[in-house]
């Protein structure tokens, strides 16, 4: 039976007790708002409809429901905008919110759990889907006392984000463990805030962000128990969490087509990957250890302590510096890692000694950008002062690349080859070059 309401709207009775629960729906799109509307008749519930974001405030405003499910994209004010106007209003701010929108780029759902919405759904909705999402929800804002609390079900049906939103807003103190294929994951909640976490060989918020990804697999609530000690400690709030995952899932895709693609073993020379594990954070150490020419990037991802994201980032720096190779490349063409260092250095031919701000450096080498490059072959006399040292380092090397073309690859300048150089001297230059790049991975390691 249709209703029409005093504001433009219709409702939907399909339960006219004064316990049922009311929902409603604000789509611009007729079949939209019919299919929703269907999908949740099982449900025994009053569905009212808006058909864009100014008629949906006047509806909760006057009809109070218990539930809103949001379209982004509508006339006149979009979903964000109605969003934001009923969590500003006293009288509809705990109002709960379900985006449900063909918006769904990690960013899009970000934008709308910022908003202080429940849930973020993505178009075509399954159905079975969106009554889990409803009842979840609904069972928060309003828990009938002959309702049991759920104890598994499938990942499908209910992501990990509704997972925890839903423990925070029951403020359970729980296990929930979490399964897929031959993975395994747990979560540990105290009064709603997530407190520890494991999944694989990543502890802690590493083992959140890995858990969000998974698309598919079971879950599982258990009570607290001396087992709800295992993984690292966590105190970033959930909803930072959740955000910072999202951003992360979104971004990991670009990260992984920019490495080896197909897999190929990655190796890190013996002497450098020894010294850069000895001075990084034991988490960015563990995954230089993996980087031995055994393991392709897919097995490095895979026994990483890391998130696939923060792995991921870690070998783009690694490779950035010209530290990571393929295993397969021979050793008389892989060069050395270089950093580009702003220490200034003096660098001479037959003239006196000239300075620039700034240089590349390697173990074998320099390159200083110049707008005058030296000829081929031209010996020179080099003097920097590295920060950990208090002498210079004094070398003498020969030109062996030089570029005076502006618009090549690597700018105007020249590459110089260390030709005479004290053991003192070069020990002082790799091991500077090997905590430089330890702090470097141990920062991506952070997530900084």
């Amino acid at each position: 039976m249709q209703i029409e309401g005093q504001v433009g709207y219709t409702a939907s009775r399909m339960d006219v007790s004064m316990n049922s629960w009311r929902v409603l729906i604000a789509d611009d799109d007729p079949l939209v708002l019919a299919m929703l509307r269907d999908s949740l008749e099982p449900l025994q519930l009053t569905v009212l409809d808006a058909r864009d974001g100014e008629e949906a405030v006047k509806v909760a405003k006057a009809e109070r429901p218990d539930l809103i499910l949001l379209d982004v994209m509508m006339p006149r004010m979009d979903g964000y905008q109605t969003a934001a106007l009923l969590k500003q209003d006293p009288d509809t701010a705990e109002i709960p919110l379900i985006f449900v929108s063909a918006l769904g780029a990690s960013r899009d759902k970000v934008r709308g759990l910022s908003l202080g919405a429940e849930d973020y759904l993505s178009k075509p909705i399954d159905p079975e889907e969106l009554r889990a999402r409803v009842q979840m929800v609904l069972r928060r804002s309003r828990p009938s006392p002959r309702e049991a609390p759920m104890a598994l079900g499938q990942l499908e049906a209910m992501n990990l984000v509704s997972l925890i939103q839903m423990f925070e807003a029951e403020r359970r103190s729980a296990r929930l463990l979490l399964a897929r294929a031959g993975d395994r994951g747990e979560i540990v909640f105290v009064g709603g805030k997530i407190t520890r976490a494991v999944q694989g060989p990543r502890q802690g918020e590493a083992a959140v962000y890995q858990l969000l990804g998974w698309q598919g697999g079971t879950f599982q609530m258990a009570p607290m128990d001396s087992a709800s000690q295992v993984g690292g400690n966590i105190d970033r709030p959930n909803q930072a969490l959740l955000m910072e995952g999202l951003r992360r899932l979104d971004e990991t895709p670009g990260l992984r087509t920019g490495l080896s693609d197909p897999p190929v073993r990655m190796e890190i020379p013996t002497a450098l990957r020894t010294g850069v594990k000895t001075h990084a954070r034991p988490e960015a150490a563990a995954v230089v250890g993996l980087l031995d020419g055994t393991r392709d990037l897919n097995e490095v991802m895979a026994q990483s302590p890391l998130d696939d994201w923060a792995t991921l980032k870690m070998l783009h720096s690694l490779r950035s510096v010209r530290a990571l190779v393929p295993a397969d490349v021979a050793p008389e063409r892989r060069g050395s890692a270089r950093l580009n260092v702003e220490i200034p250095i003096e660098y001479q031919s037959l003239q006196s000694f000239q300075k620039t701000p700034g240089f590349n450096l390697s173990a074998r080498g320099v390159y200083i950008r110049t707008a005058v490059p030296y000829d081929m072959g031209e010996q020179v006399l080099l003097r920097f002062q590295l920060p950990s040292q208090e002498t210079s380092v004094k070398v003498a090397g020969q030109v062996v690349w030089r570029n005076a073309d502006p618009k090549k690859l690597g700018g105007m300048g020249m590459g110089i080859q260390f030709v005479d150089v004290s053991g003192a001297d070069r020990e002082a230059i790799e091991q500077y070059m090997v905590q430089c790049i330890a702090m470097q991975v141990s920062d991506v390691g952070r997530g900084q």
